[in-house]
């Protein structure tokens, strides 16, 4: 058997696949599909961003300096950070 066959195997069994009708299945695929995408795509968009802010951190506790990113988002604050701190 090859591997990808044994892993189609394995995803039908440990899934409830095989007691569902083809109508059910496609609905229950689409919707793991659907959801990995989305997981995919979020982690695409905010993880690198996420390291980037938790490696930062991490220098500072280590090493008691700033980087330079850090230091330079405080002194220009996006537009609606701008708008928010006007209403204040």
């Amino acid at each position: 058997m090859s591997f990808l066959k044994r892993l189609k195997y394995r995803y039908e069994v440990t899934m409830p696949l095989y007691v569902m009708t083809p109508t059910e299945a496609f609905i229950f695929n689409s919707f793991t599909l659907i959801c990995l995408a989305l997981l995919i795509l979020t982690m695409c968009t905010y993880l690198p961003k996420s390291m980037q802010m938790f490696m930062s951190r991490t220098y500072y506790y280590y090493s008691g300096v700033e980087t330079m990113l850090e230091s330079s988002s405080r002194l220009s604050p996006s537009p609606a950070g701008r708008i928010a701190n006007q209403l204040i």
